[in-house]
Formats: structure tokens, sequence, C-alpha cells
């Protein structure tokens, strides 16, 4: 019974077909002709010349010189504030301390590939993009940005980077690189 409905129903799209086809052909025309010689009329009788623009006038350079004071969008409040924060803040890079292997490679191109025990002391398998894995252990350093290893677990490494504030100071970004399947 499908099998009978179905080509019934295939059969009705046939004279649809035919009928669209018919009209089609009607519109196929080899002749452009007609079409060349009125584009051709139009081009001879519309010809016109572009003026040339007017030379443009130097204007003179500025350059801003009250780049030592201060900024006029902060008001003296805010702006005391954020000279009080950056006194009384503490965080900032310490340029005494020898950098670590891992630290001379970006962070998103650092991958954990496992973690084991050492010791009973758990540590992350890191490996850098030239293929080589190394053993993280808590406080070992990764990263441009002066990442510290807060806390290690079977999947995942988090740290804490110290980047620039954009203001002349430091601030502290929390960061992690996760165990990939």
């Amino acid at each position: 019974m499908i099998g009978q409905a179905n080509s019934g129903y295939r059969l009705q799209y046939i004279p649809l077909l035919l009928i669209a086809g018919t009209l089609l052909t009607g519109c196929a025309n080899d002749s452009v002709d007609d079409l060349v010689s009125y584009v051709a009329d139009i081009r001879e009788t519309r010809k016109g010349e572009v003026k040339p623009l007017p030379p443009m006038a130097k204007e003179e350079g500025f350059r801003y010189q009250a780049s030592d004071q201060r900024d006029p969008f902060l008001s003296m409040s805010s702006l005391q504030r954020l000279q009080e924060q950056r006194k009384n803040n503490s965080i900032h890079p310490d340029a005494q301390r020898e950098r670590e292997t891992l630290e001379s490679y970006q962070l998103d191109t650092l991958r954990m590939v496992g973690s084991l025990q050492k010791s009973g002391k758990l540590l992350a398998l890191v490996q850098a993009p030239d293929g080589i894995v190394y053993q993280v252990r808590k406080n070992n350093y990764l990263g441009h940005n002066h990442g510290r290893v807060t806390k290690l677990t079977g999947d995942k490494i988090e740290l804490v980077e110290i980047i620039p504030d954009g203001m002349g100071g430091w601030m502290e970004r929390p960061a992690q690189i996760s165990l990939k399947d």
C-alpha cells in the first residue's frame, strides 16, 4: 500500500515538470545582439570626465606634552586613593629570584599531560612546546607572567600570575592548566 501511495504521489509532479520545462525553453534566446548594441550606445553617449580632487591641505600634528601631569578624568579624591593603593600594594614580582625553565614559555603553550605521586607528594607532568616533559611541584613558576603554582590536583594545576595593572603597579590573576583527555 505504501509503495502504491508513493508512486501516485510522484506521478502528480510529472505534468508540473513538463510545463516548467516548456516555459523555461521559451526563455532561452541565444541572440543577445540587441543587448550588446544597447550597451555600446550607452558607452558612446555617456562619456564624461571626473574632475580631479582638490589638493589636501597639510595639517600640523599635535604632540601631547602633559603626560607627566595628573589625568584630567580622575577626580582628586580618586587619584589620592589610587596613589595610596599603589604605596600600600605589596604585590610585585621578585626580581632577585632565579627564573625557572618553564617561565620561558607562554602559559597557554604548556600542556599538563599527567600527574604522579613521588615520596608522598603530588607532582604534575607538564609538556613544553618543544616536547620535553617537566615535573612541576607546588611553588614552582610557569609562564611569562611570574605564575606561581598554588595547588596541584590529579587533573589540574592552579597558579597565580602577577601582571601589570596598567597604572604602574601590579595585580594578581588566577590561572590554571587542566589535564586534556
